[in-house]
């Protein structure tokens, strides 16, 4: 397999972009972008192996692909499966009960799933966190900034993952690409780190094309936002002049509350990017530019079977993204909308909602 550094990531960038703005030929590279090949499939063991799951939002296409891909791989797995739904104060129990169970592998959805149970790598008290088993993760946007690890190519530790997002660069390519906006909107859960970066990296992003960015912070109370407050949100920032909203990994508005805030920016005639595909495909975003969530959790599975199968050290295992991003594009929302795509774009996107 190839690891992907940062300086791949941007060049999957502008290729994403280039498809985006281009399609045709530029869109068929993309799409020649696959799944790294996964190692020769052995016999079926007899061992049994226990594999902890720390969830976000519960159970959906990313487990699925991992479940699928070591049922391919001829593993019996016992899975023990913990949904958080957003509520990182459960994680010192469940780190209580990791540490009493000695499953063979944690699996992570999620930044503060996963910055809750391993902690950063600098962390003065690295005795509260989990150290010594080993950790796959998915759904962390960027574990360089999110300081789980030091290095995409060798993390180093007990943790290694994958990697969902397109470039940023890709992103917004793709954005522009589908009408250009000059008032992108988001709003964002502030006590979510991966939710503040994205948000801190958009801003650089977009005004370095000389757009504005409306960005509008979730109130906090206890130090976490209330759900009901989105409504608000939202159409604060369509107020403020948003031609378009947002959504990035962020838990809270694009996972737990994801029919919410569709449903909420449809009603006021909002058009929603997403940087992950659920939000479109289940619920009534507009589109996105993401990878699939059953490729991720099968690619995710390629590492925990390096880990379980072949002895790999999780720190050596790089970490990586799918080599093919898509755009999604909901139809039914669209129309609703009646904020159509360029013919360009419709060439080569999967549309959903017809």
């Amino acid at each position: 397999m190839i690891s992907i550094a940062r300086r791949r990531l941007l060049r999957l960038g502008r290729l994403a972009g280039a498809a985006a703005l281009a399609g045709g030929k530029a869109a068929q590279a993309i799409a020649a972008l696959t799944l790294p090949t996964t190692a020769t499939i052995p016999a079926k063991s007899d061992r049994v192996y226990r594999i902890f799951m720390v969830l976000g939002r519960g159970e959906g296409a990313n487990e699925t692909g991992f479940k699928d891909y070591l049922a391919r791989r001829g593993m019996n797995v016992q899975y023990v499966v913990r949904n958080m739904g957003g509520d990182t104060s459960k994680l010192p129990g469940l780190i209580e009960e990791i540490r009493a169970m000695r499953p063979d592998l944690i699996y992570t959805w999620g930044t503060p799933q996963t910055r809750g149970l391993v902690g950063t790598y600098d962390d003065p008290q690295p005795s509260r966190f989990i150290r010594d088993i080993p950790v796959v993760f998915t759904f962390v946007a960027d574990p360089l900034d999110a300081m789980i690890v030091r290095s995409l190519e060798k993390p180093g530790g007990s943790v290694t993952g994958t990697i969902h997002i397109a470039p940023l660069a890709a992103q917004v390519n793709t954005i522009l690409s589908y009408r250009a906006i000059r008032r992108l909107g988001v709003v964002y859960n502030p006590a979510e780190r991966n939710s503040v970066l994205a948000v801190r990296d958009l801003r650089a992003e977009w005004r370095k094309r000389g757009l504005e960015l409306i960005e509008v912070p979730a109130p906090l109370s206890n130090g976490k936002p209330n759900a009901a407050d989105i409504p608000g949100l939202i159409e604060r920032c369509k107020a403020q002049g948003a031609e378009m909203l947002y959504l990035g990994p962020d838990t809270f508005m694009a996972g737990i509350n994801r029919k919410l805030v569709s449903d909420t920016a449809l009603a006021l005639k909002l058009p929603t990017f997403s940087v992950t595909e659920l939000i479109v495909r289940s619920e009534r975003a507009m589109f996105a530019l993401s990878s699939s969530s059953y490729g991720i959790g099968r690619f995710t599975g390629v590492k925990a079977a390096q880990i379980l199968l072949e002895g790999k050290a999780p720190g050596e295992i790089p970490i990586e993204t799918l080599r093919r991003f898509s755009v999604v594009i909901n139809m039914a929302t669209v129309k609703e909308l009646s904020f159509y795509p360029p013919i360009g774009l419709l060439n080569f996107a999967e549309v959903v909602g017809l």
